[in-house]
């Protein structure tokens, strides 16, 4: 995660739950912003007149989207343009980095509908049922290893009873602690016959691959699609517009991939019991909407082939290592002139992931972060810094990237109030006090008055 989706916007800030609808676009998967934000009371500094102008709103000037950590999209994008590799770019976004082919899982299981598994307050579902809908082929369903019932393209209704989950179809009612789904043209069922698609309601993609697993969590039905990692979830996975590859961007969409298929494999060590699952389908972990992405018209091909270009088999793929591991490489949509050191947005230091130049975001074509402004109104002004009437707003310290440290706000008496913290904590809380209710980074330039 869940995302805007203008143009400009469907590349991701992935693993940053605390933004759910409002792109940074990935992402965290990182969970919510850990620096402190500290409000420095306020202080008698100098003397003002009384009569001092108190502006009716600020303006915050800005640049780029998203955290800031590890490798800009649109970067990556004019890199390509410019005639740079994907291993040159993960190269200059990841400090001391190497792509290389490595073993890799044959499979993944992804959460398309279910209990959020890691606590982030907003994401998973909690309704009691759903639908799966099989559209172009035939289904089976198996408890078991053993096929239960079949049909011909229908609507499933899946709900649950108990620690069971229920799925009535063509007059049938079916029950098990676990049950699996499968339908033609795929390797687990008539691999030969017409190739069928899946929909779930509520999830956001559609499915071609693999097979859905079935089980009764919390009341609700968990639905979880088992699929071969090094292709069939790479294709799926909606992390950059996949259109680039027509515009010179054949490159970063394999850096992409590369990143992509490092955290995936990442993640595949890790089975979480609450989901029956390695990843979940948003930016909690990686956008994954499945066949919607890669049976995109015109231009799905351009990332079909940056998926297959940085592969070798189906357990041996090109993946960023550090010091010979697998790393979680974050990544976001663009800079405001360098990326950020990971500790100075969150507050774990990692080692590849360095503040470096990024001149490349801003000359990207179709980025429209490359500046920005948002409003604050003098009544949120007020309460952002605890003031009274605020005349003027400065940026007074900034992290190694640019990005905003501490803003301090000067009141028509003369006193003063500063915000600090960590650069992503800045975003959160400097953007819930503007009229749209975000900023799309901590890249401030200036606040001015008006």
């Amino acid at each position: 995660m869940r995302t805007e989706r203008t143009v400009a916007r469907r590349v991701s800030t992935r693993r940053d739950p605390t933004r759910r609808g409002v792109l940074t676009p990935v992402g965290a998967a990182v969970g919510a912003a850990i620096g402190a934000l500290v409000l420095i009371g306020s202080m008698l500094v100098h003397a003002a007149p009384a009569s001092a102008a108190v502006p009716d709103s600020f303006v915050v000037k800005g640049s780029g989207f998203g955290h800031g950590v590890g490798m800009s999209q649109y970067g990556a994008y004019q890199m390509a343009r410019q005639g740079r590799s994907a291993s040159q770019i993960l190269g200059h976004y990841y400090t001391g980095t190497r792509a290389g082919n490595v073993s890799t899982p044959a499979r993944v299981q992804v959460q398309v509908h279910g209990p959020d598994p890691y606590g982030y307050s907003g994401y998973g579902d909690s309704r009691g049922s759903t639908t799966i809908t099989v559209k172009g082929g035939w289904w089976s369903l198996l408890s078991g290893g053993r096929q239960i019932e079949s049909g011909p393209p229908g609507t499933l209704r899946v709900s649950t009873s108990g620690p069971r989950v229920v799925v009535r179809a063509d007059g049938r009612t079916m029950r098990g602690r676990s049950l699996a789904l499968e339908w033609s043209g795929t390797e687990y069922y008539k691999p030969q016959a017409a190739s069928a698609t899946v929909s779930v309601r509520g999830a956001q993609g559609t499915y071609r691959h693999g097979r859905m697993l079935l089980a009764a969590v919390s009341g609700v039905p968990n639905v979880v699609n088992q699929l071969r990692l090094n292709t069939d979830y790479l294709y799926g996975v909606a992390e950059m517009p996949a259109s680039w590859g027509a515009g010179g961007g054949a490159q970063a969409l394999r850096a992409q991939a590369v990143v992509a298929r490092s955290y995936a494999v990442l993640k595949a060590r890790d089975w979480k019991s609450r989901c029956r699952c390695h990843l979940v389908d948003d930016v909690r972990d990686q956008q994954f909407t499945g066949w919607k992405r890669e049976a995109e018209p015109t231009y799905g091909s351009y990332w079909r082939a940056a998926v297959h270009a940085t592969r070798t088999s189906a357990r041996s793929a090109r993946v960023l290592t550090y010091q010979g591991s697998p790393v979680e490489a974050h990544y976001f949509s663009s800079s405001g002139g360098r990326t950020a050191r990971s500790e100075d947005v969150w507050s774990t230091s990692l080692p590849y992931e360095r503040s470096v130049s990024d001149p490349y975001s801003a000359r990207a074509p179709g980025n429209s972060m490359a500046s920005w402004s948002r409003v604050i109104t003098q009544s949120q002004a007020r309460k952002l810094f605890n003031l009274g009437n605020v005349r003027s707003i400065r940026v007074v310290a900034r992290w190694s990237s640019g990005q905003a440290r501490t803003l301090e706000a000067t009141s028509a008496g003369g006193a003063t109030s500063r915000v600090t913290g960590k650069a992503d904590r800045i975003r959160s809380v400097v953007g819930a006090r503007t009229t749209a209710g975000n900023i799309p980074a901590a890249w401030i330039a200036k606040v001015v008055a008006r």
